[in-house]
């Protein structure tokens, strides 16, 4: 979403076409998803180890 104050797009867009799963991690609400990625998961900041471990197993499993 923001890195540094430039947008994550072309990161995001460079993930999706090569089928690479990944998350947002963002301090940002929901609202603030671009249009074709509100479906990928978002971990929101501050989070845990656990809220972490949790979001990379529902990613990474089958």
């Amino acid at each position: 979403m923001n890195l540094d104050g430039d947008d994550s797009n072309a990161v995001a867009d460079a993930l999706a076409e090569r089928g690479v799963p990944f998350i947002y991690s963002t301090g940002n609400s929901g609202r603030d998803m671009r249009e074709g990625f509100s479906n990928r998961a978002v971990l929101r900041k501050p989070f845990s180890f656990d809220e972490l471990s949790s979001k990379l197993e529902r990613l990474l499993s089958p």
